[in-house]
Order: structure tokens, then C-alpha cells, then sequence
């Protein structure tokens, strides 16, 4: 499965290099609605996260197999809702550095950039 991070990285590429480019008003627009997208994905990770750890299944070696296997599918599932909400960041980025709102985003302070230059 992919989470959109080969479009979202080839869009800020283009971005970064000029070849694609936006009005401000439509750029802040866009960046905003992805934004929100990441931001209302932030509990479904923590719900996720949670699937990685169960009980209740008993002691038998099925039970153990079945216990890991649906462990399995939530470290699967936490991995791709955050392959998700960076793509979802990555597009952000991109509309804003294609209208020139910024120039490049630093990963560790890149939401709350990226939120205040598209004016959430």
C-alpha cells in the first residue's frame, strides 16, 4: 500500500525547483486543507499504537500466533497512518513553497510553519 509519499515528494521537487508554482490565496488553501487532514489523523495513530499491545487471547500457541498476528496489523497500520500524515505534511509544504510562502521546511518544526504561513 502507499500513503501518497512518491506524489507528495515528487510535487515538493517541483515545488523546489520552479516548475510548479501557485497563487498565494490558492496555495494557503490547499496547504490548510492538508494540514487538517495530518492534524485529524494524529488520534487514529494513538488509537493504532495501542493495537500493538493486546490480551486476552489465552495460552495456547494458536492463541499466541493469533495474538501476534493482529499485533502485527496494527504496527502495520500505525506505520501507514503515519506514511499518511507525512505525505499529507509534504503536500502542505509543497502548495506553500510553490506560491514562495517559504523556502524550505524544517522536519522538526514543520507543522506548526507550515501551519501559521497557510494561515490556520
Amino acid at each position: 500500500m502507499t500513503a501518497g509519499e512518491t506524489t507528495a515528494h515528487e510535487l515538493y521537487r517541483q515545488a523546489s525547483t520552479g516548475a510548479f508554482r501557485m497563487e498565494v490565496p490558492a496555495a494557503r488553501k490547499c496547504a490548510a486543507n492538508f494540514l487538517r487532514f495530518a492534524d485529524c489523523l494524529d488520534s487514529h495513530i494513538d488509537r493504532s499504537a495501542r493495537l500493538r499491545t493486546l490480551s486476552g487471547f489465552g495460552d495456547f500457541d494458536s492463541a499466541h500466533q493469533l495474538r501476534r498476528g493482529f499485533e502485527d496489523k496494527g504496527t502495520q497500520l500505525t506505520e501507514t497512518l503515519t506514511a499518511l500524515q507525512d505525505s499529507a505534511l509534504r503536500m502542505a509544504a509543497a502548495y506553500l513553497l510553490a506560491a514562495g510562502l517559504i523556502e524550505a521546511t524544517d522536519h522538526s518544526h514543520a507543522r506548526p510553519l507550515l501551519a501559521a504561513t497557510a494561515g490556520l
